[in-house]
């Protein structure tokens, strides 16, 4: 909780600045980065474009020995980190239409 709220800081300080510099748009140029790095992690992308067929291989082979107790415990710390994600992704989705809807409301 404490990791969520340091970036909660974080994020509120960066869209404070970009609002006193660049306007609205800032904010929801923000969101739209914050909505795509929150799915590029929940479709656990580490994996590179390049890697190779037996890389991918040996890494299910691995998933695939793994006993009942340790599967349970990879779900369970991926589902919590799933749902600090999905927080992520709706604050992103929440600036992403305050910055547009600000931008279209203050330039039009």
């Amino acid at each position: 909780m404490a990791l969520a709220l340091s970036v909660w800081l974080v994020v509120s300080m960066i869209v404070f600045i970009t609002v006193a510099y660049v306007g609205f748009i800032g904010v929801g140029v923000v969101g739209m980065l914050m909505w795509c790095i929150c799915n590029l992690i929940e479709l656990d992308a580490p994996v590179s474009a390049n890697a190779s067929e037996a890389f991918l291989i040996r890494r299910m082979q691995a998933r695939a020995e793994r006993r009942a107790e340790e599967r349970a415990a990879t779900i369970a710390d991926r589902l919590a980190s799933l749902q600090s994600i999905r927080f992520y992704r709706y604050l992103g989705a929440a600036l992403t239409v305050v910055g547009i809807g600000g931008f279209v409301l203050f330039q039009i």
